[in-house]
């Protein structure tokens, strides 16, 4: 048998509670996220920059 057959189906409030715990570190909200999405908004600003005004 697998490890992932021997436990138990896991309940609603459980799966929420590991939802949500896997949301708040990955999602976008996380420091991660955040980090990626500024640096992203930024590369983007200097390439708008750089096709309206040329170097």
């Amino acid at each position: 048998m697998s490890p992932i057959q021997r436990h138990a189906p896991l309940s609603h409030e459980e799966e929420f509670k590991y939802a949500k715990l896997a949301m708040e570190w990955y999602g976008w909200g996380s420091p991660i996220g955040v980090g990626i999405l500024l640096v992203s908004l930024a590369a983007a600003a200097v390439l708008m920059r750089i096709a309206v005004y040329g170097l």
